[in-house]
């Protein structure tokens, strides 16, 4: 694949981790989850697809983001997974973040 082409793949999943964190981090508040979830659930599969092209090792942090933003429905426990999507979603930022400084992408 072409250096642009990942460089702008790698955007992309960025600003949707983003997206991802933000969704979860309103989701802590009670009963927003219920709205945020109409962006986060298709988020974490553009994400998966993002991290299944550009092999930039948040493959695995991005499945268990799936999981995870399914799980957060779940009523009070849910919260704990919110939580844990928003760290996910901070290590993954990190990780593309450190792969754009060292031009990976």
């Amino acid at each position: 694949m072409r250096p642009d082409t990942l460089r702008i793949l790698n955007l992309l999943q960025l600003l949707s981790e983003v997206g991802i964190g933000i969704g979860y981090l309103l989701g802590l508040i009670p009963f927003v989850y219920l709205w945020s979830s109409a962006w986060v659930i298709p988020l974490v599969f553009v994400s998966l697809v993002l991290a299944l092209l550009n092999r930039n090792d948040t493959l695995n942090m991005t499945i268990a983001n799936v999981v995870l933003s399914f799980l957060s429905y779940i009523p009070v426990i849910g919260y704990l997974f919110r939580a844990a999507g928003i760290v996910i979603s901070w290590i993954n930022i990190r990780v593309i973040l450190n792969g754009r400084n060292r031009g990976y992408s």
